[in-house]
């Protein structure tokens, strides 16, 4: 467990199946509109994989104006879409690296790179596609002499890839850390930032994550681990009897963090206590009862129900879960639930579980079917990753005087 000092969260961005920027988030939530839809790819097909959680290309294009041309090359989409999150996050906190006169540090988690990109494989070979087949002199240029697959050489193969282009994008010169994917990279890259405010080394954190899982090798690693599932379902239905398994998401989504105190007078929405454990059920909770629970989903009925016995030791009033929106995002999951837990409490008004139909437990007060107002102040975020770790964020609202 560790308790933290009041640590506002001064702006947010996101570009996430639901698109491109908060609003189209917080939208999609409150209207119930999953952004999961029918896989799709020009490489490869799956029928026992059939929906995923796309970022749509309209978004992923004007993400693009993000970046500068000579960087996109470095770039796959995950990193593209992180840079663009941070430019939004700066945006609504009203920074300006290099120009404002602040201390900065960057603190990121990268998905989606830990194997071969077959989608850069099969992008080479349609280059060399001839009518009468592969043009396999040009082929082994490419390869041989101009190194495209070397994956020493190619920025965009490396877990710190998206540190490097957001620096570069941004002229940062800061602290700066790189983590892996998933609950457990983002958890880790809240506590730094939140440890170097602390501490006075930094004015300002970036933490942001990005990645995709729109791969054949990602998506068949998934799927043989139980964390997505191989019937051909549509929809992710998280916390219900009639979940089917997960389904794969992919984006990016960005956070700044300062001191409360140095902050003007308004609304805060402020991290008080960060919390881990390897076991969901061994998680050590705050002892009160809080007013809103966003907890992560799998889909699987099975996994849920645990998770569910969990949930009803924090006596939440009310529950609610992004998860069936996106999908299981591999590069930000937790950073994306704070944004949802920020956008609730400052709206005083709470998204309903998606698809929700059947509880896995009736007794629990989850949200269904329509937005419900209520008056909050404090959330609890937790978060469980497919290895059974497990993280939990607290949350004050400090509305304006």
């Amino acid at each position: 467990m560790t308790a933290i000092a009041r640590i506002a969260i001064a702006g947010s961005g996101c570009v996430l199946p639901s698109g491109w920027g908060v609003e189209r988030f917080w939208s999609a939530a409150r209207e119930g509109r999953s952004a999961i839809m029918p896989l799709q790819s020009s490489l490869f097909h799956s029928e026992r994989v059939a929906a995923f959680g796309h970022v749509h290309d309209e978004d992923h294009q004007r993400s693009r104006k993000d970046v500068a041309q000579n960087l996109q090359r470095y770039c796959p989409p995950a990193v593209i879409w992180g840079v663009s999150s941070v430019r939004q996050a700066l945006a609504e906190a009203g920074l300006e690296p290099g120009n404002d006169g602040l201390r900065y540090g960057l603190y990121c988690c990268q998905g989606g790179y830990t194997h071969p990109s077959l989608t850069s494989y099969g992008e080479l070979l349609h280059e060399c596609q001839t009518p009468t087949g592969a043009d396999m002199r040009r082929l082994a240029q490419k390869v041989l002499q101009e190194r495209a697959l070397d994956p020493f050489l190619v920025l965009k193969s490396l877990s710190n890839g998206l540190l490097g282009i957001v620096s570069l994008a941004l002229k940062l010169e800061c602290e700066c850390n790189a983590y892996m994917q998933g609950v457990a990279g983002n958890l880790a890259a809240l506590r730094e930032a939140c440890a170097a405010l602390q501490s006075g080394r930094i004015d300002a954190a970036i933490v942001v994550g990005a990645g995709s899982e729109l791969d054949p090798l990602a998506l068949a690693a998934l799927a043989e681990a139980g964390v997505i599932g191989t019937d051909g379902s549509q929809s992710l239905r998280g916390f219900d009897l009639q979940g089917r398994g997960g389904i794969a998401g992919e984006g990016a989504a960005a956070l700044i963090l300062r001191r409360a105190d140095d902050l003007p007078e308004g609304p805060q929405t402020c991290l008080s206590g960060l919390f881990a454990h390897s076991r969901v059920d061994s998680l050590n909770l705050p002892d009160k009862q809080v007013d809103l629970l966003i907890g992560s989903a799998s889909g699987d009925p099975h996994k849920d129900a645990d998770l569910a016995r969990t949930l009803a030791r924090t006596g939440a009033a009310h529950i609610t879960s992004s998860t069936p929106l996106t999908g299981i995002l591999s590069g930000a999951p937790s950073l994306v639930d704070l944004i949802l837990a920020r956008q609730t409490l400052h709206a005083q008004s709470i998204a309903p579980v998606i698809g929700l139909e059947q509880p896995v437990n009736p007794h629990l007060p989850f949200v269904m079917g329509e937005p419900r107002d209520a008056v909050l102040h404090d959330c609890l975020v937790i978060n469980r990753d497919d290895n059974g770790f497990s993280a939990c964020y607290q949350l004050d609202f400090h509305a304006a005087d």
